[in-house]
């Protein structure tokens, strides 16, 4: 697995679409602006996953 980001986008303070393409941030936008009204509040959140590497992990069992 790679490095990995998602957008994240909140309406309201709820989770409404998460996509892993920034170019459709706009789009899912603009669709929660249709569909509750220019006097929502939307939020993008953007959640980085990266790979587990126990070599990249301090060893402090010594």
């Amino acid at each position: 697995m790679k490095k990995q980001t998602e957008y994240i986008i909140i309406v309201n303070g709820r989770p409404f679409f998460g996509v892993l393409a920034p170019s459709a941030v706009s789009v899912i936008k603009n669709e929660a602006v249709e569909r509750f009204g220019l006097d929502a509040k939307i939020e993008v959140l953007v959640q980085t996953t990266e790979p587990y590497e126990p070599s990249a992990v301090a060893d402090d069992s010594k």
